[in-house]
């Protein structure tokens, strides 16, 4: 049986657990976490609970605890999974004396058949050339920097160990055009997934039934310029008086530096702002609760948000953007003109009032969950 190993970073833990889980039953797998303070939170941990652990490298069940442990145990179980804690930016050497311990302690890791990576960092170059002539995948989420983002230090990244890499996988056939255009000269090992459902983040939390009373429509995520929070907000308040039964929700922290108008004078009451960082059980209380979920994203390679609404069966509304498309069941009514407010407005009102539009692509939703793209696309990585 194959040897693999997986290091990832909880940035990317909701996609690459769905991908954990169906590999292990076929290799002997190695999963090494990196968790720095700073991206702890999206493991359900806390700043201080992280810091406890700065340095150390710890068994998956050491860190997580009680629910939080139930809920992700069967993706990982039967693999071999060490959490690494390391503070970000914390100096070369003393990243390499942390790599070093962990390597002398899991000797197993060097006996890999290939090493699946899917966060290249400076820090990480010790690991890297102590495997140098192990074979290298590189699962890449977003080729090129998106509309107000500096990726300066990543394009240099990229650079410095593309050269080494044997493999690179993308998640959309868009992020792979893009990834071609920019880097020819590796488009010959190119790999496309497909994206999983997000099915962790569904806690499955029973509530108790009641009569719904008020329709709702969320944006949800990261705000940040590319994703269009204020283009919502701008149709929102053109619905929020002539539907004073729907609540518009936007829910998310807003990116450092970022500080749209909206978030510190928002006059309407049926418009919710929650400009903070959502846990699993508010992310269930929203997404369970809501009638459709928007995308109004300015440019996108692909986006998590849809596979995080499509574990709750909620339908989403898309700008056209390619890397948005590819996962739209339904592009006549569950997309709009990218940027333009008229046709974003528009179909956010048809969605509202057509619930037979959103219950077909509810069972679309299901159609597209019953594949269990993740088996898939480990056959494309072992064959």
């Amino acid at each position: 049986m194959l040897q693999v190993n997986y290091i990832t970073r909880p940035w990317f833990f909701d996609i690459s657990v769905e991908f954990i889980r169906e590999l292990k039953q076929r290799v002997n797998l190695n999963v090494i976490l990196i968790i720095a303070p700073a991206t702890a939170s999206y493991l359900g941990l806390s700043d201080q609970e992280a810091k406890r652990y700065l340095n150390k490298t710890l068994k998956l069940e050491d860190v997580l605890k009680g629910e939080n442990y139930q809920r992700l145990y069967p993706y990982f179980e039967g693999a071999n999974v060490l959490c690494k804690f390391e503070e970000h930016n914390e100096s070369s050497i003393k990243n390499a004396f942390g790599w070093s311990k962990l390597l002398f302690s899991n000797k197993n890791i060097y006996k890999a058949d290939y090493t699946i990576i899917e966060s290249l960092s400076f820090a990480d170059w010790y690991f890297l050339f102590r495997i140098r002539n192990k074979k290298l995948f590189y699962i890449i989420h977003d080729p090129v920097a998106h509309t107000g983002e500096e990726r300066g230090r990543i394009d240099t990244l990229n650079k410095l160990y593309f050269p080494y890499i044997d493999k690179f996988i993308t998640y959309s056939h868009f992020s792979a055009k893009i990834f071609s255009q920019n880097f020819p000269l590796y488009k010959e090992k190119l790999e496309i997934f497909k994206m999983p459902i997000y099915t962790s983040l569904n806690i499955g939390k029973q509530k108790a039934y009641e009569v719904k009373k008020r329709k709702k429509v969320v944006f949800f995520g990261r705000i940040s310029p590319y994703k269009g929070a204020e283009l919502f907000y701008d149709a929102a308040i053109q619905l929020a008086i002539d539907y004073v039964d729907t609540d518009f929700i936007i829910a998310g922290k807003a990116i450092e530096g970022y500080n749209p108008d909206f978030l510190n004078y928002n006059p309407y009451q049926n418009i919710i702002i929650k400009n903070r960082f959502i846990d699993l059980e508010e992310l269930h209380e929203i997404m369970s609760d809501a009638d459709l979920c928007v995308l109004p994203y300015l440019d996108a390679t692909q986006s998590g948000v849809i596979m995080t609404a499509y574990a709750f069966g909620l339908p989403v509304l898309v700008s056209d953007c390619e890397g948005l498309l590819e996962y739209c069941f339904d592009k006549e009514n569950f997309s709009f003109s990218n940027g333009d407010i008229d046709d974003l407005r528009n179909k956010m009102e048809i969605l509202i009032s057509s619930p037979d539009l959103l219950a077909l692509n509810k069972q679309q939703i299901l159609a597209y969950s019953k594949q269990n793209v993740s088996a898939k696309n480990v056959d494309l990585t072992i064959s």
